[in-house]
């Protein structure tokens, strides 16, 4: 599959797995961690979407081509956004991102432009806020966000180690971190989906169904 597919279409297909199985801030935190994913299992992309499948569960639109996967996800944060920020959010975000990148006359202008504007797309607010990022810049609140959570996810790479290896056919030394791992929590989720990987991967489908059951049972 690593073969048949470009980067592109292997992004896509796990914008949708993670998107179908995540919402709110772990989404986020999944689709930022796409590039870095690919780069780490490039050419082995087959594998990483078996694992995505295994420990999330197949997307619901995999009937889908992957461009049309790839505009769903964009879509969708737009929907559910649209129903959850109120004005003062918008007013809010808006003066940050116009904060961070304008300065003089020109920032009290906007500044004082906002109100109008909010006014004027009611309704619509994440699509003005878009345009204002897209025009101007993220706020550096943002930036700040961003940094945090790649921290997070840099503090525990076990997981992500030995799912390497799994792919990389280094089974006995996934093993033996798996072995740890459940040593020290048997109650993690993801070190019971590493282990369904790892089974899988040497050909015991048993095992793999086995532990894939008891991950979803603590997920």
């Amino acid at each position: 599959m690593a073969g048949e597919q470009t980067r592109e279409e292997v992004a896509a297909r796990l914008e949708a797995i993670f998107s179908s199985a995540m919402e709110g801030g772990d989404l986020e935190k999944a689709l930022v961690s796409i590039d870095k994913r690919l780069d780490k299992f490039e050419g082995k992309w087959g594998g990483l979407i078996k694992w995505a499948e295994q420990k999330y569960g197949a997307p619901e639109d995999a009937e889908q081509s992957p461009q049309e996967q790839t505009k769903q996800v964009h879509r969708e944060p737009e929907t559910s956004e649209q129903g959850e920020i109120s004005r003062e959010e918008a007013f809010s975000k808006l003066e940050s991102i116009f904060r961070s990148n304008i300065e003089g006359k020109e920032l009290e202008k906007m500044i004082q432009s906002i109100d109008k504007r909010l006014d004027k797309f009611e309704g619509k607010w994440p699509k003005l806020i878009l345009w204002a990022e897209e025009k101007y810049g993220h706020a550096e609140t943002n930036v700040r966000v961003s940094s945090e959570e790649n921290a997070i996810q840099q503090e525990t790479p076990g997981v992500e180690q030995t799912l390497e290896l799994i792919i990389g056919g280094e089974h006995q030394t996934a093993l033996k971190n798996l072995k740890k791992m459940i040593s020290e929590n048997s109650s993690d989720p993801d070190t019971w989906a590493a282990f369904s990987s790892y089974f899988s991967a040497i050909g015991f489908s048993g095992r793999a169904k086995d532990c894939e059951e008891k991950a979803e049972s603590l997920s």
